[in-house]
């Protein structure tokens, strides 16, 4: 049975000789899982959203199509935008700041969306669109999520998302042994790097399928977006 959030905090703290460290314990475990989030994409914080395009919804600032993301957004996963009409599927291209800015903008330019860049900087998390959207046409973005703290956690019954217990325990365990001035804090820490990459080698099931090698497809592949501007304004 997977140990709750107390007692890994309680092994921790007995493993570190602080038994009475169990707030400060708490507090490691939560710096820990939002390390592991943060650093690492694991299954437990894929999320999805969904929505639909709204066509009169245009940012005051840029002039740009948007839709705003969860605030637990932290990272898209590749190729999990998209859009359906009528059932089909259209994909939608991620694109870098610089790139997204010399993308052409004009009052009432709209079309199928293309591509588009997230803006971390806006709170909550908000998504821009090129060209903006000429319908409300279905929308699903998949994306890693930030997961959320546990309350309490040296005394909550809650199990920790991360399913690596053995790793939780003693990467705790280190960083009450760096509180402590513990002269085994270092040998801790290494051992905790050995059991982190054994279980990322193994922790996504892709042993059923080759990998495949893709094309970066702002370069690649069909898109009436590199088609020749002859009618409007630009070449």
């Amino acid at each position: 049975m997977p140990l709750t959030a107390a007692q890994i905090c309680t092994r921790a703290a007995q493993i570190a000789r602080v038994p009475g460290f169990l707030t400060q314990a708490g507090d490691s475990l939560n710096v820990v899982l939002q390390e592991l989030c943060q650093d690492y994409d694991f299954a437990p914080a894929r999320k999805t959203y969904n929505f639909n395009f709204n066509v009169s919804q245009i940012d005051p600032l840029s002039g740009q199509a948007y839709q705003d993301l969860p605030a637990d957004y932290l990272r898209g996963i590749r190729n999990e935008a998209f859009y359906t009409i009528s059932g089909m599927p259209y994909p939608m291209i991620p694109l870098d700041l610089s790139e997204f800015d010399m993308l052409v903008e004009q009052a009432g330019l709209s079309n199928f969306p293309v591509f588009y860049y997230v803006s971390m900087s806006n709170s909550p998390p908000r998504m821009f669109f090129w060209m903006p959207p000429s319908g409300a046409y279905p929308a699903t973005v998949k994306y890693w999520s930030l997961m959320p703290d546990i309350a309490t956690p040296a005394t909550s019954s809650a199990v920790p998302w991360f399913p690596n217990q053995k790793y939780l325990i003693k990467r705790v365990a280190a960083e009450l042994m760096e509180d402590s001035d513990d002269e085994r804090a270092p040998a801790f820490k290494t051992a905790c790097d050995s059991l982190l990459k054994g279980y990322l080698q193994m922790k996504d099931d892709k042993g059923d399928r080759a990998q495949v090698v893709e094309l970066d497809r702002r370069r690649f592949g069909r898109s009436f977006d590199r088609l020749r501007n002859t009618k409007q304004i630009g070449w």
